[in-house]
């Protein structure tokens, strides 16, 4: 069924409801038949509907979350995702903005620009991580990231700079540009609020590119889709999954941690109640896994 249908079918369904009348003290007349227009279109756009890994999930600190996702674990229902819609109206804005330039004869913005930034490869087959780039400046040879944040996020990215996720992702999309053979030399992660009136609240971050974060977070995803294989071939996908269960969460907030099964009460009580133990081989292997990235350590200056 097409997206056209999809709305249409919405459409009459709250048409042909009994609520759907003009009584003086009813309430919102239309705003239910309009929400659902609304959440339909923000729940079946490419973003919400993409299931492969992409640049933006590798850097995660939650390597529970990390693992379910490369295992392609299904997802919970949850609430239609409203503030990131905000944020991808704000996108295709600026993408019309700096499309714009590029056809007046502007030979510098590249919007939304397409690379793959490295490959996975499992027992089952493998798939090339791609993205899209928000804004490459091929004059100053920049990456731009454009994040629409509420003010938390913004206070955290001026005192401590972007997180682990965020500079991760910059570093892959200048690795795909540098797999095409492109010069790339800085990366910037542009904070614009989505709360505030203007845009000097806005908090630029700017850095020389960086590959190291970027090729550890591959290595790292490489590793654990190595993991997952193995010990599914020798103990099966239940025993996978219960090992995906135990691995560590992030030590700060984390917005894919309560869209698996395993994350309720109930499932919680079902696992300890009825799963054996993993054997120690397997819990041993979960310190494999690093949750965050050291550059001391990555970049040659530890062994």
């Amino acid at each position: 069924m097409s997206d056209a249908s999809d709305i249409l079918a919405v459409t009459r369904a709250a048409n042909a409801s009994p609520d759907n009348t003009l009584p003086g003290d009813a309430g919102p007349l239309l705003w239910e038949e309009i929400r659902g227009i609304i959440e339909h279109a923000i729940s079946t756009q490419p973003r919400s509907l993409q299931t492969r890994i992409g640049p933006s999930e590798l850097g995660t600190d939650c390597v529970h979350c990390l693992a379910a996702k490369l295992a392609a674990w299904p997802r919970q229902a949850r609430i239609v995702a409203w503030l990131p819609y905000i944020g991808t109206a704000v996108h295709r804005q600026f993408e019309t903005l700096f499309t714009r330039l590029e056809t007046e004869g502007a030979d510098r913005w590249k919007t939304e620009y397409p690379v793959s930034v490295g490959r996975l490869n499992g027992l089952t087959g493998g798939y090339e991580v791609s993205g899209s780039i928000d804004l490459w400046d091929r004059v100053t040879h920049a990456t731009v990231d454009w994040k629409i944040t509420g003010r938390s996020t913004r206070t955290l990215a001026k005192t401590h700079g972007p997180s682990q996720q965020y500079r991760v992702q910059a570093s892959l999309y200048g690795i795909g540009l540098a797999n095409q053979g492109e010069q790339v030399e800085r990366s910037c992660i542009y904070f614009l609020p989505r709360d505030s009136i203007t845009l000097a609240d806005a908090i630029p971050w700017e850095t020389r590119f960086d590959p190291e974060p970027g090729k550890w977070a591959l290595a790292r995803a490489q590793l654990l889709v190595n993991l997952l294989d193995v010990i599914e071939t020798q103990y099966g996908v239940g025993t996978r999954d219960e090992w995906i269960r135990r691995l560590p969460k992030s030590e700060s907030h984390c917005f894919d941690c309560g869209t698996w099964g395993d994350d309720s009460s109930l499932a919680m009580e079902l696992h300890d109640a009825d799963d054996p133990p993993l054997p120690d081989r397997l819990t041993t292997m979960m310190s494999l896994i690093e949750p965050t990235y050291n550059p001391t350590k990555h970049n040659g200056k530890e062994q």
